[in-house]
């Protein structure tokens, strides 16, 4: 038992230490005030019914930087769409993303003078519902307390990847190239970053500080689930390893009706929760409240994607 809780309690201390990393570290795009005149073809990934296109549209109608070419994807895989595209950067949205003005110059910039072959931005979610702010903060807060998010442009190792959907800016001759574009609506942005590194090409992922927003309300669990679980490298092992020890470790330490043991653990959360809050322009007291929530639903997240991998291994014929 006393085992037990200090392992939960070194590998807290370890995810303080990575959150305390990206908090200090800031790993945002900025914006730098430049200008450029380069164009950029904006491929927003949407099924004709898909809602979300229109104020995706809107946005990109009041930038500042009108150097673009706007391609919806209706039907088309994206081969066809990126063969079409004509500009010297592919810029792809998902519907329902909002960017804001200056995020075209930043991007362009951010490329130029790091050699970047893509560069993702996390978007800031804005909640439409409870549900919404419980589950949607889940995924920030897996990548920002397991990842040091500068280690994925610093480092050429595939292992330090993280990206998003909702905004990848990628070179246009080298996503040709790679073919890094196919069938990107059926992959993530961390697979992405991934196959960009095995190339030994330079790839970025940064929070979006303001320039991108993704308007999301819960249609599903089981896409976001699956996304979830993709921040443990697709591991059945990594991912119990990671609930015993975060999920189910708290609990185990306030059992252990120590109060010296329970200050440091209970410390370490609340901080983090600020910390990544303040990151992720959300509002640190709330995310505080629904802390607990929320580690409840990431625990039956994540236990349903490894109960279905488990399942469908039976099946005849796999």
């Amino acid at each position: 038992m006393m085992i037990f809780v200090y392992a939960v309690l070194v590998f807290l201390v370890l995810r303080f230490s990575v959150t305390l990393f990206n908090f200090l570290s800031n790993p945002k795009l900025g914006y730098y005030g430049k200008h450029f005149t380069d164009k950029v073809s904006i491929i927003i990934l949407s099924a004709p019914s898909e809602d979300g296109v229109q104020s995706t549209l809107n946005a990109i109608e009041q930038q500042e930087y009108k150097y673009t070419e706007v391609i919806v994807q209706q039907l088309e895989n994206e081969e066809e769409l990126v063969n079409r595209a004509s500009g010297k950067y592919l810029l792809f949205l998902e519907a329902g993303t909002v960017i804001r003005h200056g995020l075209i110059n930043n991007l362009i910039y951010r490329v130029k003078v790091f050699e970047l072959a893509v560069l993702s931005l996390v978007p800031t979610y804005i909640a439409a519902g409870f549900m919404e702010k419980c589950i949607y903060p889940l995924n920030d807060f897996l990548l920002l307390n397991l990842l040091p998010l500068r280690l994925v442009r610093l480092s050429r190792v595939p292992a330090f990847a993280a990206g998003n959907n909702g905004c990848l800016f990628f070179d246009a001759a080298l996503c040709r190239q790679y073919n890094w574009h196919n069938k990107l609506k059926h992959k993530s942005g961390i697979e992405v970053v991934k196959q960009v590194k095995q190339q030994q090409l330079k790839a970025e992922t940064l929070l979006a500080n303001k320039f991108v927003y993704s308007k999301v309300e819960l249609k599903g669990l089981d896409n976001f689930s699956e996304r979830l679980f993709l921040n443990f490298g697709n591991s059945v092992p990594v991912a119990l390893s990671y609930l015993a020890l975060v999920v189910l470790g708290p609990v185990m330490v306030l059992l252990s009706f120590n109060p010296v043991l329970a200050v440091l653990p209970f410390g370490l959360i609340f901080l983090s929760r600020i910390m990544i809050a303040f990151l992720t322009l959300q509002n640190p007291f709330v995310q505080v409240l629904l802390h607990p929530l929320q580690m409840l639903l990431l625990f039956t997240l994540i236990l349903k994607v490894i109960l279905g991998r488990i399942l469908r291994s039976f099946k005849p014929g796999k």
